[in-house]
């Protein structure tokens, strides 16, 4: 059979000749394409893995033109770990916040030069002489960290909220120094009380759980324990709750590090395999 070119092309450097034949044998076949009928219906096709999308996990909004929004859900499943829409400079500034006080504190902070009053004290001596005031010099000089005597809006809603999404609202939208603060004043010896303690023990408990906002969960939870390491190994009651944290801890790291490390090996293969 005789064959046809049907086109020819060359490239650039001039070492590259290819040709397009009518042949009867082809890589692709004809197509035909016909009108969709108006009652037809679209077909879902979801990829290998995947489950098909729903109602609840795609959420559509209408814009101010009257255009349709597409909205992605806060959770698709709960077998999925979910990292929070925060920006990630808030959680390394959390973490990281007393070395960052450090480094930007000055060498030599500037003081003010003294004041001389208008009228120097003199003694009641033949010569008269001005009297050098001494300062006292105390003592001790630890400095006494202060307690609180009214609760904070931060401790109110722990103390209120059942539903960890509440809290978790609240310190979204919150400083990293607020936070710090907050969770430097949870135990009763800075001014908070056992039950602050243990509410915060069971919201990050919840929020392991949910696998939702795992970043900035992870941040809450380094800080707190930072800080309230000493009175949470005293407290007996507690350590039933700490066992639990970090069960639940090791299994959802355990989990995100074999999702990771199986991209990581796919990743590879990919890129070092002779296909």
């Amino acid at each position: 059979n005789s064959l046809t070119i049907l086109l020819v092309s060359i490239s650039i450097s001039t070492t590259l000749l290819s040709s397009g034949i009518n042949a009867e044998y082809g890589l692709y076949e004809t197509v035909e394409l016909k009108a969709i009928s108006e009652d037809s219906e679209p077909v879902l096709v979801t990829m290998f893995g995947s489950e098909p999308v729903t109602q609840e996990t795609m959420d559509v909004e209408e814009d101010e033109e009257g255009g349709e929004v597409w909205k992605s859900a806060n959770q698709i499943t709960e077998d999925l770990i979910t990292l929070s829409t925060a920006p990630k400079a808030k959680w390394t500034t959390l973490c990281n916040l007393e070395t960052i006080k450090k480094r930007n504190k000055p060498v030599e902070p500037p003081t003010a030069p003294k004041a001389a009053p208008f009228f120097l004290t003199t003694t009641r001596d033949l010569v008269p002489k001005f009297v050098v005031e001494e300062k006292e010099e105390d003592g001790n000089t630890e400095k006494m960290k202060p307690v609180r005597d009214m609760e904070s809006e931060f401790q109110r809603v722990i103390m209120q909220s059942s539903d960890p999404s509440e809290v978790l609202k609240f310190l979204d939208s919150s400083s990293p120094s607020f936070i710090d603060i907050e969770l430097q004043s949870l135990a009763p010896m800075d001014g908070g009380s056992h039950e602050l303690v243990e509410k915060f023990l069971d919201f990050l408990l919840s929020g392991l759980q949910l696998r939702s906002n795992y970043d900035m969960v992870q941040a809450y939870l380094a800080v707190f324990l930072k800080y309230n390491r000493k009175y949470l190994i005293e407290t007996r009651s507690l350590h039933d709750k700490l066992r639990n944290l970090k069960s639940l801890h090791s299994d959802t790291w355990t989990d995100l590090q074999l999702k990771i490390q199986e991209c990581l090996c796919v990743t590879n293969f990919l890129k070092n395999a002779t296909l």
